[in-house]
């Protein structure tokens, strides 16, 4: 061990799932780990307040776990290889997520993945303090000032200050007002959301390997089957009305709830007997995403959503999260073994984080934002699934020239932004073939001339910007290792 790498001490603001994950991994590399966390133990692991839903994990996020950790995951997830479009005709669409068998959905209680994570991190050595909220940092102290629960002060000084703490994280509001001059745009968006209780045989009679959506115009409403037979089920809907139509603040009284579901939701309405009081009661949870660059400042360094805050609706939060905790180890190791300035290798490595973080962390939100359109609206389209279906041709056909966006971002390490221009390129590629052929009954012809035109379109395209070879351990230009 280099004289940089000995007795390393990390204060972590935040003990979700990314904090303890970080904790359990710096652990293994024999660094000291405080986390601080202003919930209290009993909040953290609970069940919920019933304005959650599971956590979905893919290849990108679970291969940032140990393999004893990744296992213990899915002995509590629920795999889902698919999702399910509930038609207002009741009649069902079956979209497979990929190709290949490991192209699934892990679908974890968020309670559970709390439990099972701060669990490995007690037992790696982490020590954990609750009911701590953070007031104040310095982050060329890698310090933070916290007020417990009993109304006493606290001060955590270490090596690397990390904050996990977020949508709403006050170590970057800190970090912002202290000279880091942080880039930062918070926008919410106008949907919000409310858990609904599915009854159990209505839970148990869905298909329990797939992923199931009701689209309905700009509100839709989402199944997660659980290990245990229940559903998480989940209604999605702008928050305030539109042109007269019934929105969370806009129903005119209990039983236009219900009225509105019977409607909108026939093949399921009967299943949910508490929607008019969950929905009439409640207080949705609001959206929003949160914008941040750079991800550091001196020792101090964004982690997650207290970075990147993105909307669900691609299920890559807690994904793109992972990674970050990946490659953020990944760094300190690299700098540490080769720089004997504790601090100055510490300043380096969260440097080199936000450089490689920023831009995907960047594309997979505007990417999260996009997919509620196609969740809202294009999902239930005619034209939506014969394009999909084309797609997965393509791929089986030419699987060295095409794959599905969803496959690259979920279940390849291919960085965000990459995947998004590699996308765009092929969404051309096929938008120019369907403006020349039908394809309801011209899909051979489309996919026999796909390979040319690609060439031509790649050869004519202005060259777009070299990309960075980046740290040992990642790749820029490819998929990280």
């Amino acid at each position: 061990m280099s004289e940089a790498r000995r007795r390393v001490r990390a204060v972590i603001v935040g003990a979700g799932p990314v904090g303890c994950l970080l904790a359990i991994e710096l652990r293994r590399r024999g660094f000291e780990v405080e986390m601080h966390e202003k919930q209290s133990a009993g909040t953290m692991t609970s069940a919920g307040t019933a304005r959650s839903f599971n956590l979905t994990l893919t290849h990108r996020g679970s291969s940032a776990l140990r393999p004893a950790l990744r296992a213990q995951l899915y002995e509590v997830g629920q795999v889902l290889r698919q999702r399910t479009v509930h038609h207002r005709d009741r009649t069902p669409t079956h979209q497979p997520y990929g190709v290949r068998d490991d192209h699934h959905l892990l679908s974890v209680p968020r309670a559970a993945l709390q439990r099972i994570l701060l669990a490995q991190a007690l037992a790696a050595g982490a020590v954990v303090h609750f009911g701590h909220s953070c007031v104040a940092a310095d982050a060329h102290r890698a310090e933070a000032v916290f007020v417990t629960g009993d109304g006493g002060v606290c001060r955590a000084t270490g090596d690397i200050l990390i904050g996990c703490d977020g949508a709403n994280s006050t170590l970057r509001h800190e970090l912002s007002k202290s000279g880091a001059r942080m880039r930062i745009h918070q926008e919410y968006i106008s949907h919000g959301h409310v858990e609904l209780t599915m009854e159990p045989d209505a839970a148990r009679a869905l298909s329990q390997d797939r992923m199931h959506l009701w689209p309905r115009g700009d509100h839709f409403l989402q199944a997660q089957p659980n290990r245990d037979g229940t559903a998480t089920t989940t209604l999605f809907m702008p928050v305030d009305s539109r042109a007269g139509e019934l929105r969370f603040r806009a129903f005119p009284g209990r039983d236009a709830v219900r009225g509105h579901f019977e409607r909108e939701y026939p093949d399921i309405a009967d299943a949910l007997p508490r929607v008019t009081g969950e929905v009439w009661d409640a207080r949705p949870a609001l959206l929003k995403v949160v914008r941040c660059a750079p991800y550091h400042y001196a020792r101090a360094v964004l982690v997650g959503d207290s970075a990147h805050t993105m909307v669900p609706f691609y299920g890559q939060g807690i994904n793109c999260s992972f990674e970050d905790a990946e490659v953020l180890c990944g760094l300190l190791d690299r700098h540490l073994a080769a720089d004997t300035d504790r601090h100055g290798a510490i300043r380096a490595a969260v440097a080199d984080f936000s450089e490689l973080r920023v831009e995907p962390g960047q594309a997979i939100a505007d990417l999260s934002m996009a997919n509620l359109e196609e969740l809202n609206t294009h999902i239930d389209d005619e034209l939506f699934h014969l394009r999909k279906g084309l797609e997965a041709r393509l791929h089986q056909r030419y699987p060295r020239d095409f794959t599905q966006l969803y496959q690259l971002v979920a279940f390849t390490r291919t960085p965000y932004d990459e995947v998004v221009r590699r996308s765009e390129r092929d969404r051309h590629v096929l938008d120019l073939l369907c403006e020349k052929y039908d394809p309801r009954t011209q899909a051979d012809e489309i996919i026999a001339c796909y390979p040319d035109l690609a060439r031509d379109v790649e050869s004519t395209a202005s060259p777009g910007p070299m990309l960075s070879p980046g740290p040992a351990g990642t790749s820029r230009s490819g998929e990280l290792s």
